[in-house]
């Protein structure tokens, strides 16, 4: 079996079993032979905010321990 035709099977294959999953896209090959499943757009925003929200608590956290806090007064 030539190149292409595994290409080609193996892509139904993908198709086949994604198509199971409703939160992914139909697999693509790229010219050098890299496949790609993308994420449902709405999901991948719905993620992406939560990581945002979770980057801010964690620089306000970073922040409070940068602070020089007086120890001991004498």
């Amino acid at each position: 079996m030539d190149e292409e035709q595994q290409q080609k099977e193996l892509l139904a294959a993908l198709e086949e079993l994604v198509s199971k999953y409703e939160i992914y896209g139909t697999p693509k090959m790229s010219g050098d032979g890299d496949i790609t499943i993308p994420l449902d757009p709405d999901l991948k925003k719905k993620r992406a905010r939560g990581n945002d929200l979770a980057d801010v608590f964690s620089e306000m956290m970073k922040d409070d321990l940068r602070r020089v806090r007086p120890g001991w007064v004498e």
